[in-house]
């Protein structure tokens, strides 16, 4: 047998297309719910496994399929697959992170605080 038949058997066909609007899409996403930090540093402690992270999300394609669609894990999983797709959205998180600091929401857009249950006396 070929050894580069075996070095590739199990892969994901890899895409030659950018993943722009995905990552725009999963960077806004994560910097309007406050999450940079906590994304970025998970992402820069599984970088090197990014690969392996792809290949974690096609077994798991079928229990997330009911939260997300399978046209969108298919496309997040071929974007983990390069590790300069993973560098990219870490970037990409930053930038939306430091736009929305540098102009956060106004507060007439901002849903109201519950003030919670009140006593009567």
């Amino acid at each position: 047998m070929d050894k580069d038949f075996w070095a590739n058997a199990f892969a994901m066909p890899r895409s030659e297309r950018r993943h722009d609007e995905l990552i725009a899409k999963i960077a806004r996403g994560i910097a309007r719910r406050r999450l940079a930090f906590p994304a970025i540093l998970a992402l820069e402690s599984v970088k090197p496994l990014n690969y392996l992270a792809s290949q974690a999300l096609i077994v798991l394609t079928p229990a997330l399929g009911m939260f997300i669609e399978y046209a969108t894990l298919d496309d997040i999983c071929d974007m983990l697959q390069e590790r300069k797709n993973v560098e990219r959205l870490i970037a990409a998180i930053d930038m939306e992170n430091k736009k929305l600091t540098a102009n956060p929401p106004s507060p007439e857009n901002n849903q109201p605080a519950d003030p919670g249950p009140t006593q009567n006396k």
